[in-house]
């Protein structure tokens, strides 16, 4: 059977062809019931459209590019499956490509990247939306992008963001109502905007208790699980323990209940232990980590169709899905023995 074409959709539908491109690619300039009626008939004849020509015509590549230097496989998983389902959705293609900040190659890398995918854009993810160089690059070239969780004030284009610093407070709250007064923090990379925010967060927290602040209780870590456990042995063997500690993220925490139980100390009744993030590794510990739902997926999805806005000069065709994080409250924290 002979494929169907476009211009056999548009005869159906009657409309033009131009209509019909205009559709497929969520243009603006269509009114809602024609949309509605071209689209039925794209249904019913389960037309699908040549991407190479459909690229041609509309003198785009219908490619985006997703850039990630993060060593979370969890977090970029939930950024890869955000972005995708708006792409399959808007017919898009998705070029998924990692970048290493301190190998010093990045903007080569973005450069030979672009040029051989021709990406009609960029979304950028922490830490790279930091970078002020390739930033400047891309407004330089004219490369549309957003940005997820940027920790940049001045940035005035697209971007993409989640309270962190009330999800942190929440956080605090609930281990101070639980009776903990020694609450111990690890930061993640401190260039990356998660870990500054999380640790505003904790100090608010802190503060809003009149608890003063210790900084022999903070520790640093990179968001791995043998940073996590070493700030965790740091803070177990000192003179004067926390009762509890907040890791910036579940894989530090986990490093943390492994320190924990090297260490002969039973969590959560002699420790309290909470992350962030709720990575699927929160329900593998045991005890169950208590750790904040970030909603990765989400602000992948809402920063993908941002762009696409950007692209087809529309606003996003679906409303922008919810952001706000949530306390997920598990096994591992408790109520301080006396």
């Amino acid at each position: 059977m002979a494929a169907v074409t476009m211009q056999e959709v548009a005869e159906l539908a009657g409309v033009s062809a131009k209509t019909v491109s205009r559709v497929i690619n969520n243009e603006p300039r269509v009114k809602p019931d024609t949309r509605k009626r071209v689209q039925k008939v794209i249904d019913e004849l389960n037309f699908r459209p040549n991407k190479y020509a459909q690229s041609l015509a509309a003198d785009r590549s219908l490619l985006l590019g997703l850039l990630y230097d993060n060593p979370s496989p969890a977090y970029i998983t939930g950024l890869q499956e955000g972005v995708l389902s708006v792409c399959n959705h808007a017919g898009y293609g998705l070029v998924i490509h990692p970048c290493h900040q301190q190998r010093g190659l990045l903007l080569e890398g973005v450069q030979k990247l672009l040029s051989s995918s021709r990406l009609d854009g960029l979304v950028l993810t922490p830490p790279l939306t930091e970078n002020r160089e390739l930033r400047a690059f891309l407004e330089a070239s004219k490369t549309p992008y957003v940005l997820i969780s940027p920790l940049v004030s001045e940035h005035q284009g697209d971007s993409v963001s989640t309270d962190d610093v009330t999800a942190a407070k929440l956080m605090v709250q609930h281990l101070v109502d639980l009776g903990h007064r020694r609450i111990g923090f690890i930061f993640g990379a401190r260039q990356r905007s998660g870990s500054e925010m999380r640790f505003q967060g904790y100090l608010q927290g802190l503060r809003e208790n009149n608890i003063e602040v210790d900084q022999s209780l903070c520790k640093e870590g990179d968001f791995t699980f043998e940073s996590g456990e070493t700030a965790a042995f740091d803070l177990l063997r000192a003179d004067n323990p926390p009762t509890a500690i907040f890791a910036s993220n579940d894989y530090m925490a986990a490093g943390v209940i492994k320190a924990a139980y090297q260490l002969r100390i039973s969590v959560p009744y002699q420790l309290s232990v909470c992350g962030f993030d709720d990575n699927p590794i929160a329900c593998y510990l045991t005890p169950n980590l208590t750790t904040v739902r970030h909603p990765v997926a989400a602000l992948a999805q809402n920063a993908a169709q941002l762009l696409i806005g950007q692209l087809t000069k529309s606003q996003a065709d679906r409303p922008l899905l919810d952001m706000s994080s949530e306390l997920v409250i598990r096994e591992s924290t408790a109520r301080i023995e006396d």
